[in-house]
């Protein structure tokens, strides 16, 4: 029984690790950088396409210095990503 609960928590905590780096996304010029360079390795076509919109988005929210919209486009980009 105790084996089953240790085995549920790491599965747990395997899929909370993600979700926890991505409430810390920051939006500046080498985030940006870094998920263009990783959009551009991604092969299915529709998640290129929705993660390089997002991204589009991003980079207007960091031009008209709107930190709060950039981070939620590149957070929405990077989630695209992970379904790669």
């Amino acid at each position: 029984m105790i084996l089953k609960s240790a085995a549920t928590l790491a599965v747990l905590a395997v899929f909370a690790a993600p979700a926890i780096a991505q409430t810390n996304v920051v939006c500046d010029e080498a985030s940006i950088a870094k998920a263009e360079q990783q959009i551009g390795q991604i092969s299915d076509g529709a998640k290129k396409i929705e993660s390089t919109k997002e991204l589009g988005m991003a980079k207007d929210a960091i031009t008209a210095n709107d930190m709060e919209k950039c981070k939620s486009h590149l957070e929405n980009a990077i989630k695209g990503m992970d379904a790669m």
